[in-house]
Protein backbone atom coordinates (compact mmCIF):
# COMPACT_ATOMS: atom_id res chain seq x y z
CA UNK A 1 0.00 0.00 0.00
CA UNK A 2 1.46 3.08 -0.90
CA UNK A 3 1.30 6.51 1.10
CA UNK A 4 -0.10 9.69 -0.01
CA UNK A 5 1.56 13.29 1.33
CA UNK A 6 -0.51 15.22 -0.44
CA UNK A 7 -3.97 15.25 1.11
CA UNK A 8 -2.01 15.78 4.16
CA UNK A 9 -0.22 19.26 3.20
CA UNK A 10 -3.65 20.24 1.81
CA UNK A 11 -5.03 20.33 5.11
CA UNK A 12 -2.38 21.90 6.89
CA UNK A 13 -1.86 24.78 4.46
CA UNK A 14 -6.15 25.43 5.25
CA UNK A 15 -5.38 25.39 9.03
CA UNK A 16 -2.37 27.76 8.78
CA UNK A 17 -4.50 30.38 6.49
CA UNK A 18 -7.44 30.17 9.01
CA UNK A 19 -6.08 30.47 12.17
CA UNK A 20 -3.66 33.36 10.30
CA UNK A 21 -7.13 35.15 9.16
CA UNK A 22 -8.87 34.61 12.71
CA UNK A 23 -5.46 36.54 14.49
CA UNK A 24 -5.70 39.50 11.93
CA UNK A 25 -9.67 39.94 12.70
CA UNK A 26 -9.31 39.69 15.98
CA UNK A 27 -6.62 42.20 16.02
CA UNK A 28 -8.61 44.68 13.83
CA UNK A 29 -11.42 44.38 16.54
CA UNK A 30 -8.98 45.21 19.52
CA UNK A 31 -7.77 48.45 17.53
CA UNK A 32 -10.89 49.49 16.69
CA UNK A 33 -12.87 49.51 19.88
CA UNK A 34 -11.36 52.03 21.99
CA UNK A 35 -11.40 51.51 25.48
CA UNK A 36 -13.26 53.43 27.73
CA UNK A 37 -10.56 55.03 29.75
CA UNK A 38 -9.57 56.67 26.39
CA UNK A 39 -12.98 57.68 25.58
CA UNK A 40 -13.66 59.46 29.21
CA UNK A 41 -10.32 60.96 28.48
CA UNK A 42 -11.06 62.48 25.13
CA UNK A 43 -14.46 63.84 26.22
CA UNK A 44 -12.49 65.70 29.11
CA UNK A 45 -9.98 67.46 27.10
CA UNK A 46 -12.62 68.49 24.37
CA UNK A 47 -14.81 69.53 27.21
CA UNK A 48 -11.61 72.08 28.58
CA UNK A 49 -11.03 73.33 25.16
CA UNK A 50 -14.76 74.39 24.75
CA UNK A 51 -14.77 75.83 27.93
CA UNK A 52 -11.18 77.97 27.26
CA UNK A 53 -13.06 79.04 23.95
CA UNK A 54 -16.20 80.27 25.81
CA UNK A 55 -14.88 82.08 28.51
CA UNK A 56 -11.56 83.87 26.43
CA UNK A 57 -14.50 85.85 24.70
CA UNK A 58 -16.59 86.62 27.71
CA UNK A 59 -13.05 88.05 29.76
CA UNK A 60 -12.77 90.35 26.71
CA UNK A 61 -15.97 91.82 26.69
CA UNK A 62 -15.91 92.39 30.86
CA UNK A 63 -12.28 94.24 29.56
CA UNK A 64 -13.92 96.48 27.28
CA UNK A 65 -16.98 97.32 28.84
CA UNK A 66 -14.56 98.31 32.42
CA UNK A 67 -12.55 100.38 29.58
CA UNK A 68 -15.44 102.40 28.38
CA UNK A 69 -16.98 103.46 31.97
CA UNK A 70 -14.13 106.08 32.59
CA UNK A 71 -14.52 107.50 29.28
CA UNK A 72 -18.49 108.10 29.71
CA UNK A 73 -17.58 109.47 33.71
CA UNK A 74 -15.19 112.33 31.83
CA UNK A 75 -17.54 113.36 29.30
CA UNK A 76 -20.07 113.68 32.30
CA UNK A 77 -17.24 115.66 33.96
CA UNK A 78 -16.83 117.85 31.38
CA UNK A 79 -20.25 118.61 30.81
CA UNK A 80 -20.81 119.78 34.11
CA UNK A 81 -17.64 122.04 34.10
CA UNK A 82 -18.81 123.85 30.71
CA UNK A 83 -22.06 124.20 32.64
CA UNK A 84 -20.55 126.07 35.38
CA UNK A 85 -18.43 128.01 32.92
CA UNK A 86 -21.86 129.26 31.12
CA UNK A 87 -23.58 130.24 34.38
CA UNK A 88 -20.52 132.08 35.98
CA UNK A 89 -20.60 134.13 32.37
CA UNK A 90 -24.39 134.59 32.85
CA UNK A 91 -24.23 135.68 36.16
CA UNK A 92 -21.99 138.56 35.00
CA UNK A 93 -23.86 139.21 31.95
CA UNK A 94 -26.99 139.87 33.98
CA UNK A 95 -26.99 143.63 34.55
CA UNK A 96 -29.15 145.60 31.73
CA UNK A 97 -26.95 147.96 29.29
CA UNK A 98 -29.11 150.64 30.89
CA UNK A 99 -30.40 151.54 34.20
CA UNK A 100 -32.58 154.43 36.01
CA UNK A 101 -30.85 156.61 38.67
CA UNK A 102 -32.80 158.63 40.75
CA UNK A 103 -31.48 161.23 43.20
CA UNK A 104 -32.57 163.98 45.06
CA UNK A 105 -31.88 167.68 43.95
CA UNK A 106 -32.70 171.16 44.61
CA UNK A 107 -35.22 169.10 46.96
CA UNK A 108 -36.41 167.23 43.82
CA UNK A 109 -36.59 163.86 43.08
CA UNK A 110 -34.46 163.53 39.98
CA UNK A 111 -34.03 160.18 37.29
CA UNK A 112 -32.26 160.03 34.59
CA UNK A 113 -31.00 157.17 32.10
CA UNK A 114 -27.88 156.03 32.97
CA UNK A 115 -25.35 153.80 30.96
CA UNK A 116 -23.81 150.18 32.04
CA UNK A 117 -19.98 150.58 31.97
CA UNK A 118 -16.93 148.69 33.16
CA UNK A 119 -13.24 148.98 33.95
CA UNK A 120 -11.13 146.12 33.27
CA UNK A 121 -8.03 148.24 35.46
CA UNK A 122 -10.16 147.24 38.29
CA UNK A 123 -12.50 144.67 37.43
CA UNK A 124 -16.03 146.70 38.07
CA UNK A 125 -18.60 147.50 36.30
CA UNK A 126 -21.12 150.80 37.40
CA UNK A 127 -23.34 153.03 35.27
CA UNK A 128 -22.88 156.10 34.31
CA UNK A 129 -24.97 159.02 33.37
CA UNK A 130 -24.91 161.13 30.39
CA UNK A 131 -22.30 163.40 29.86
CA UNK A 132 -20.10 161.39 32.62
CA UNK A 133 -17.18 159.56 31.40
CA UNK A 134 -15.45 156.84 32.78
CA UNK A 135 -11.57 156.33 32.00
CA UNK A 136 -8.45 154.47 33.88
CA UNK A 137 -6.09 157.01 35.63
CA UNK A 138 -3.42 154.90 36.88
CA UNK A 139 -3.21 150.16 37.33
CA UNK A 140 -5.00 150.96 40.50
CA UNK A 141 -7.13 153.55 40.14
CA UNK A 142 -9.97 154.96 37.60
CA UNK A 143 -11.59 158.04 37.23
CA UNK A 144 -15.28 159.95 36.56
CA UNK A 145 -15.34 163.36 34.43
CA UNK A 146 -17.66 165.79 33.38
CA UNK A 147 -16.51 169.16 33.01
CA UNK A 148 -14.66 170.67 36.24
CA UNK A 149 -15.75 167.71 38.27
CA UNK A 150 -13.52 164.39 39.00
CA UNK A 151 -13.87 161.51 40.88
CA UNK A 152 -11.51 159.08 41.86
CA UNK A 153 -12.13 155.66 42.46
CA UNK A 154 -10.00 152.94 44.47
CA UNK A 155 -11.22 149.44 44.85
CA UNK A 156 -9.81 148.06 48.30
CA UNK A 157 -8.25 144.42 49.13
CA UNK A 158 -11.39 142.53 50.67
CA UNK A 159 -9.08 140.23 52.15
CA UNK A 160 -7.87 143.26 54.38
CA UNK A 161 -11.01 143.02 57.39
CA UNK A 162 -8.91 145.30 59.56
CA UNK A 163 -9.36 148.31 57.30
CA UNK A 164 -9.88 151.68 59.08
CA UNK A 165 -11.66 153.36 56.89
CA UNK A 166 -12.09 156.19 59.12
CA UNK A 167 -8.60 157.07 59.11
CA UNK A 168 -8.33 156.14 55.74
CA UNK A 169 -10.66 158.76 54.74
CA UNK A 170 -9.38 161.26 57.17
CA UNK A 171 -5.94 161.22 55.70
CA UNK A 172 -6.50 161.83 52.25
CA UNK A 173 -8.95 164.44 53.22
CA UNK A 174 -6.27 166.43 55.46
CA UNK A 175 -3.56 166.14 52.43
CA UNK A 176 -5.95 168.40 50.63
CA UNK A 177 -6.79 170.55 53.96
CA UNK A 178 -5.80 170.61 57.43
CA UNK A 179 -9.64 172.07 58.17
CA UNK A 180 -10.99 168.52 56.38
CA UNK A 181 -14.39 167.77 58.08
CA UNK A 182 -15.93 164.62 59.16
CA UNK A 183 -19.67 164.17 58.15
CA UNK A 184 -22.82 162.63 59.04
CA UNK A 185 -23.12 159.59 57.21
CA UNK A 186 -27.10 159.27 57.80
CA UNK A 187 -26.88 161.62 54.68
CA UNK A 188 -25.65 159.49 52.29
CA UNK A 189 -27.66 157.22 49.74
CA UNK A 190 -28.71 153.40 51.43
CA UNK A 191 -26.11 151.60 50.32
CA UNK A 192 -23.38 154.06 52.30
CA UNK A 193 -24.57 154.82 55.31
CA UNK A 194 -22.20 153.66 58.02
CA UNK A 195 -19.17 154.95 55.84
CA UNK A 196 -16.71 157.21 56.41
CA UNK A 197 -16.84 160.80 54.99
CA UNK A 198 -14.75 163.62 55.16
CA UNK A 199 -15.47 166.90 53.67
CA UNK A 200 -12.73 169.42 52.42
CA UNK A 201 -11.84 172.90 50.69
CA UNK A 202 -9.28 174.16 48.52
CA UNK A 203 -8.85 177.28 46.48
CA UNK A 204 -12.72 176.72 44.96
CA UNK A 205 -13.21 172.98 44.56
CA UNK A 206 -15.05 170.90 47.41
CA UNK A 207 -13.46 167.36 47.86
CA UNK A 208 -15.56 164.89 49.50
CA UNK A 209 -13.52 161.62 50.54
CA UNK A 210 -15.93 158.44 51.17
CA UNK A 211 -14.45 155.79 53.11
CA UNK A 212 -16.62 152.39 52.58
CA UNK A 213 -16.72 148.82 52.63
CA UNK A 214 -20.75 148.67 51.27
CA UNK A 215 -21.20 147.84 47.61
CA UNK A 216 -17.45 146.85 47.62
CA UNK A 217 -14.59 148.06 49.72
CA UNK A 218 -13.34 151.30 47.79
CA UNK A 219 -11.90 154.71 48.51
CA UNK A 220 -13.37 157.80 46.37
CA UNK A 221 -12.70 161.45 46.24
CA UNK A 222 -14.83 163.68 44.55
CA UNK A 223 -13.55 166.83 43.80
CA UNK A 224 -16.52 169.59 42.58
CA UNK A 225 -16.34 173.18 41.87
CA UNK A 226 -17.77 174.99 45.25
CA UNK A 227 -20.62 176.92 43.07
CA UNK A 228 -21.65 173.44 41.13
CA UNK A 229 -21.41 170.72 43.42
CA UNK A 230 -23.16 167.53 42.04
CA UNK A 231 -22.88 165.13 44.84
CA UNK A 232 -26.03 163.93 44.29
CA UNK A 233 -25.80 162.41 41.52
CA UNK A 234 -21.97 161.42 41.31
CA UNK A 235 -23.15 159.15 44.38
CA UNK A 236 -26.27 157.73 42.42
CA UNK A 237 -23.90 156.13 40.47
CA UNK A 238 -21.23 155.26 43.06
CA UNK A 239 -24.19 152.89 44.27
CA UNK A 240 -24.37 150.98 41.51
CA UNK A 241 -20.39 149.88 41.98
CA UNK A 242 -19.84 146.05 41.45
CA UNK A 243 -17.24 144.08 40.85
CA UNK A 244 -16.79 141.53 38.00
CA UNK A 245 -13.07 139.59 38.32
CA UNK A 246 -10.51 140.00 40.61
CA UNK A 247 -10.28 143.62 41.42
CA UNK A 248 -7.17 145.12 41.67
CA UNK A 249 -6.71 147.57 44.55
CA UNK A 250 -5.01 150.26 45.31
CA UNK A 251 -1.31 149.18 46.75
CA UNK A 252 -0.99 152.22 48.26
CA UNK A 253 -4.44 152.18 49.93
CA UNK A 254 -3.63 148.91 50.95
CA UNK A 255 -0.30 149.28 53.01
CA UNK A 256 -1.86 152.61 54.27
CA UNK A 257 -4.93 150.71 56.01
CA UNK A 258 -2.71 147.77 56.64
CA UNK A 259 -0.51 149.84 58.82
CA UNK A 260 -3.07 151.65 60.45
Amino acid sequence: MKFTWKPWITAAVVIALASGCGTKETSEVKQGTPSNKDASQTETAQSGQNTKQTETPQSDQTGQSETSQPSSKNGSSSSGNSATDAGESKQQEARPSEMQLSYTADGKEVKETATLKTSDNQGFSLYVLKGWELEAEEPHSDVLLRNDSFVRIRLLPTEENGTNYAKLAEEHAQAVSSDAARQDSANLPASLKGAAWYTAHSDNMTVHVIGTSSPVPMLVMIQTPKDKEELAPILAMIETIQKTDSAKPDEEAAATSSSN
